[in-house]
């Protein structure tokens, strides 16, 4: 692509030394520049691009696009810019082909149900016959191929990509989670968002963010500034239950955009909304009221907010256009989602779930849930990780005292930090819940034995939550990853 081309609508605000070249390909990342490349500097919270030009002039690149002055480039194109991201959005955009205007995109963002809300989607247009591809925590697939994510949402330039990819497989439909990372750092600036849910919000990510207002500005850009530049009818989905989603929802409706509410109420307010329902240890059925007609269902899921997950999805495909005949389908057949309320069959009658909750309101969540299904007893082993938002840790701790008969505290993915430090800014929330520690409550920092100490201590009918790490096959002790799997420890220990 000629060099004109690429750039014809980037806001630079300088060029010096153009050319119109042809360019090879684009990259941020000095390491796999080419010969005959662009290469993007992008100042990192870790690494600045900007250090790696000489690396980049070195490897091939003909052309830069920086935010501000590099020392030593040849005669070479360059285009100052007031954000590298968004120019990198920009670029990756034109060089795909802008491949999100060929397909419908559906982006779910919060902090909790996303990766359950995508999956259900998914299950609804594959039901009825369309052809979806998604890109989310646990994997991106389609076209009958599935690979392991190493971010909720991927750079920009992987982004567009993926979805050149999705085009040229025939896919119909791209359904992503959005991270609020992703929005703040124009990951997905450039795409032309269809619809967009909101789920929920509650404190995580605060280490980076540093409130929960800038946090919820993040989420809300997505509905504000980039589902308007979408296609279509461009529908905002948000959750009524949510003090966070009810405000968003408002906000938006003052300023025009096309919303629909869904709640788990039986409030005939809301455009979607639950006429009844039911749960217990082996799923939920009810009736839902949509603007399209009532449709009852079925699913192997579990609790109130697999219920708000649902709707979200059902709202979703409503959106599409997606007869309602389909999603009753799909919902009675959907198996569930990796690390998500994951049974852990067993002999022992013990029902042990493994889920990935690891913010304070996913595990008071999950726990409340649990705690209506008529068991005798809840038995918990979580952790929290390290390099992460601290402040959750003391209020993991009380959540998980408050609504659990025993927990055990151990590590999650310790990263760099210590442990055991990780453990001791556990302990004061379990001590507020209401716990005394060893007694109902014990610490064991080896997560493998964590797992086997609270399966010895489980009866016949306890109900076993093994939370954080979910579907990860992983744990990350320093900088080194290493294999580990919950569900794999919890069949080894109830063998």
């Amino acid at each position: 692509m000629l060099l004109s081309s690429l750039i014809r609508d980037l806001p630079f605000l300088e060029k010096k030394h153009f050319s119109d070249l042809e360019i090879r390909g684009i990259s941020f990342h000095s390491g796999k520049i080419e010969p005959g490349f662009l290469f993007v500097a992008i100042p990192g919270t870790v690494v600045d691009g900007h250090a790696y030009v000489p690396q980049a002039l070195q490897n091939g690149a003909v052309a830069l696009v920086v935010e501000r002055e590099v020392s030593g480039p040849k005669e070479i194109p360059l285009f100052k810019v007031a954000d590298a991201r968004s120019a990198l959005s920009r670029l990756a955009a034109i060089w795909y082909h802008n491949p999100s205007q060929q397909l419908r995109v559906v982006g779910v963002t919060g902090t909790n149900g996303k990766t359950t809300t995508t999956y259900l989607l998914e299950s609804i247009l594959q039901s009825a016959n369309q052809r979806p591809g998604v890109v989310g925590t646990i994997s991106c697939r389609f076209g009958g191929k599935e690979s392991a994510s190493s971010h909720t949402t991927p750079e920009s330039q992987e982004i567009q990509k993926i979805l050149r990819e999705m085009v040229d497989q025939k896919v119909d439909t791209a359904v992503m989670e959005v991270s609020s990372h992703a929005v703040d750092l124009r990951r997905v600036e450039d795409i032309a968002f269809d619809a967009a849910v909101f789920t929920n919000l509650s404190p995580e990510h605060l280490d980076y963010h540093k409130s929960m207002e800038l946090y919820f500005e993040s989420k809300r850009h997505l509905f504000t500034h980039l589902l308007p530049k979408g296609k279509g009818p461009r529908r905002a989905i948000v959750n009524a239950d949510d003090t966070y989603g009810l405000k968003l929802g408002e906000s938006l409706k003052e300023l025009g955009h096309p919303v629909w509410t869904y709640s788990t109420k039986a409030q005939s307010k809301w455009d979607f909304y639950v006429q009844e329902w039911k749960g217990d240890l082996h799923g939920i059925s009810g009736i839902l009221a949509t603007p399209q007609g009532t449709v009852e269902f079925s699913s192997h899921l579990i609790g109130s907010f697999n219920l708000s997950n649902i709707q979200a999805a059902v709202a979703a495909a409503t959106a599409l256009e997606i007869p309602l005949s389909h999603v009753a389908e799909a919902l009675r057949n959907f198996p569930g989602v990796p690390g998500r309320l994951e049974r852990v069959l067993n002999s022992r009658g013990i029902h042990v779930f493994v889920d990935y909750a690891h913010t304070p309101d996913a595990l008071k969540n999950v726990l409340r849930t649990l705690k209506h299904l008529d068991s005798p007893r809840i038995l918990t082993v979580f952790g929290c990780g390290g390099d992460r938002d601290r402040s959750k840790r003391p209020m993991m701790g009380r959540e998980a005292a408050r609504l659990s008969d025993f927990v055990v505290v151990t590590s999650d993915n310790p990263r760099t930090e210590d442990p055991s430090a990780i453990i001791q800014e556990i302990l004061p929330g379990i001590q507020e819940g209401g716990m005394t520690l060893n007694k109902d409550c014990i610490v064991e920092a080896d997560r493998s034995k964590a797992i086997e100490r609270v399966l010895q201590e489980a009866r016949p009918g306890d109900v076993v939550l093994i939370a954080g790490k979910g579907h990860e096959d992983y744990q990350i002790l320093g900088t080194q990853k290493i294999h580990f799997d919950d569900r794999e420890v919890a069949r080894k220990a109830l063998a």
